[in-house]
């Protein structure tokens, strides 16, 4: 998909984080970019930023997990612009690592009402006028642990909704190729990144409190520390690329890759193991 001036672009959780990042890349583009956040101070700071750069910038403040909010946005955009050419799922929060079984109900509600409810109810907000349209590109933020285990375990809740994003964007790939084949999709799976995301409790929901352990209670989570760090900006550069050249995938770190490739490959011998009769189904 070709970027231009005078196209639109929606991102949530765009306030901060690697939301702020492809505002800030897509408005360098000369794209028209609305800002959805929860957070209504750094909402505020951020357009007017934008917006001081000569870009045209429109915040709402928005909670993802109500589909009614992001329905009457998709409504106020269309008024607005006329149009929605890229839309970005990108809200997400994470909760303390701790064991699977020590994970509360509050922490699974809050983790899948934003990180997976939150791209679907962007996607029934904001996709039928993009296939009215029959252009667009869809950006569904998951992560490593989309693909992967994050090393030394931990937050079973947190990487359960990343993989049912990459599920959900394949499918909805598959389906738009059916009616909008110039529709683009891509899932976007970072591993670390400088953002606000780990001091998320600060937007939790007061009925969805739950106690948080004074440290992490995953005896291995030291070794996600190991992996390779990448800047905001540069995922905002690397999701603009992806929109411009059809990317399906985009892995921001080298160290993801083989984690990817390991766990596939453990994946298909256990597989080959399981057919009726050892037949490797390759």
């Amino acid at each position: 998909m070709k970027l231009e001036a005078g196209q639109v672009t929606v991102v949530t959780g765009g306030a901060s984080g690697i939301g702020r990042a492809m505002v800030d890349a897509f408005a360098a583009r000369g794209l028209a970019v609305v800002l959805a956040d929860v957070e209504q101070g750094a909402l505020d700071a951020a357009v007017a930023e934008v917006a001081a750069t000569g870009a045209r910038a429109m915040g709402a403040r928005i909670d993802v997990r109500r589909p009614e909010e992001l329905e009457a946005l998709a409504a106020t955009v269309q008024a607005e612009f006329g149009r929605v050419d890229v839309l970005c799922n990108n809200a997400g929060v994470v909760t303390p690592r701790a064991p699977a079984w020590l994970q509360s109900h509050a922490d699974w509600t809050w983790l899948v009402d934003v990180n997976l409810h939150g791209v679907a109810n962007g996607i029934r907000a904001f996709v039928p006028a993009m296939v009215a349209a029959g252009r667009g590109h869809i950006v569904n933020t998951s992560s490593m642990a989309g693909l992967t285990t994050i090393p030394g375990g931990g937050n079973a809740a947190y990487s359960a909704t990343k993989h049912a994003v990459v599920g959900l964007s394949e499918t909805l790939r598959l389906d738009l190729s059916l009616v909008a084949p110039d529709i683009g999709v891509t899932v976007l799976c970072p591993g670390p990144v400088a953002s606000r995301i780990h001091d998320a409790a600060r937007n939790r929901p007061a009925d969805l409190a739950a106690p948080e352990p004074a440290e992490s209670l995953a005896p291995g989570a030291q070794s996600w520390m190991t992996l390779t760090r990448v800047s905001a900006e540069e995922v905002g550069a690397q999701v603009v690329t992806a929109v411009e050249e059809g990317l399906e995938y985009v892995v921001t770190h080298p160290d993801v890759l083989p984690l990817a490739r390991g766990r596939a490959e453990h994946l298909l011998e256990e597989l080959s193991d399981a057919v009726p009769g050892g037949t490797d189904p390759r």
